[in-house]
C-alpha cells in the first residue's frame, strides 16, 4: 500500500547540491565519505547532470539524480564489459542516460516519493536509453523499476565489492 504525502519536487543545481551534502549523507546511510565528498563533485561535473530533491515541509526527503554516460567512466566500462558488444550498442549507445542514485528516507518510503522522483529525473530527458544498478535483493527498488518499465538486461555484476547487483534498462523513445 502507497500513502501519498505531501511533497515538493525541485531540480537543484550542481553547486547547490553540493552544499547539501550532510542532508545527502542522511538520507543516504550506505555511502561512505568517500562517495560523498569525491564521487559526487565528479558526477556533478558530468554532462547532462540532473538531481532533483523531494520535499515535505521544507525537509530533503528524498533525492534521484542522474547524467549522460559515456567511454571512460568507472560504471559505464564495467557495464558495457558485462553487456558484450550487442548489448552496449544496445543499452550504452551515445547519449544514454545513466538514472545514478534515488534515496528516500526511511520514514517517507512507501508514500509515492521514489515514484514522483523517478518520473520527474526522467520526464523530458533527451536520450534513447537509461541504464542503473541495484542490488540483487533490493526487492522495493526493483518493483518500482518493473513497473515503470525497466528490464534487467545484466542480472548480476559484482562491482567488486562482493555484493551482487543487477543491471536495468529502459528505452526513453
Amino acid at each position: 500500500m502507497t500513502i501519498d504525502i505531501g511533497h515538493d519536487i525541485r531540480e537543484i543545481a550542481g553547486k547547490d547540491v553540493l552544499a547539501l551534502r550532510r542532508e545527502l549523507a542522511e538520507i543516504w546511510p550506505d555511502a561512505s565519505r568517500a562517495r560523498v565528498d569525491e564521487i559526487l563533485p565528479r558526477h556533478v561535473a558530468r554532462d547532462g547532470f540532473r538531481f532533483l530533491g523531494a520535499f515535505a515541509e521544507r525537509r530533503l526527503v528524498g533525492f534521484v539524480y542522474g547524467y549522460r554516460g559515456g567511454p571512460g567512466q568507472w560504471w559505464h566500462d564495467r557495464v558495457a564489459t558485462a553487456l558484450g558488444p550487442d548489448g552496449e550498442q544496445r543499452w550504452l549507445a551515445p547519449g544514454h542516460f545513466e538514472f545514478t542514485e534515488l534515496h528516500v528516507r526511511t520514514e517517507f518510503r512507501r508514500r509515492g516519493v521514489g515514484g514522483s522522483l523517478h518520473d520527474a529525473l526522467l520526464e523530458g530527458i533527451d536520450a534513447p536509453t537509461s541504464v542503473l544498478s541495484t542490488q540483487t535483493d533490493n526487492e522495493p527498488a526493483i518493483a518500482l523499476y518493473t513497473g515503470r518499465g525497466w528490464q534487467v538486461i545484466v542480472p548480476y555484476l559484482d562491482f567488486g565489492s562482493g555484493r551482487p547487483f543487477l543491471i536495468m534498462g529502459r528505452d526513453l523513445r
